[in-house]
């Protein structure tokens, strides 16, 4: 998927630079395509409303990853010449936590919104999380 990330070009082209139609596309584009939707899947799940809303439009994860690269880092050149350190850095339960929050689907938003509002998510275990979806899960069947 980095590969697409940092390359793009997910849609196959011919020698003029016209698009191949589906039909005629061989495994290994097939195969590409498929890592560029995981890849937006996999940026969408991270991002915030407002970040999701900046990017959402975009078919390609490179014009998405480009576009988040530049929000964030001012611009590419800017964080080339940056290094960050991430050694060290420690993730708590809360972090952990809101991640999977951020990363459920559309459908569980009001639940998500409820549980902001009326859990102290810096004293939630994990475990209590998933019991609590679990719980919701059953309700609504």
């Amino acid at each position: 998927m980095w590969e697409v990330l940092a390359q793009g070009d997910y849609i196959p082209l011919d020698e003029v630079g016209r698009e191949i139609p589906k039909a005629r596309w061989n495994n290994g584009q097939k195969k590409r395509f498929m890592l560029n939707s995981k890849a937006r899947n996999a940026l969408i799940c991270d991002l915030t409303e407002e970040e999701y809303t900046k990017v959402h439009s975009f078919k390609s994860a490179k014009q998405m990853w480009d576009t988040l690269a530049l929000t964030y880092e001012g611009s590419l050149e800017l964080g080339k010449t940056q290094q960050v350190k991430l050694v060290g850095r420690t993730y708590d339960n809360f972090d952990h936590i809101d991640k999977l929050l951020r990363c459920l689907p559309r459908k569980w938003r009001p639940q998500v919104t409820t549980l902001r509002a009326s859990k102290n998510l810096e004293k939630l275990l994990l475990e209590e999380l998933m019991g609590l979806f679990k719980v919701h899960e059953l309700e609504l069947q």
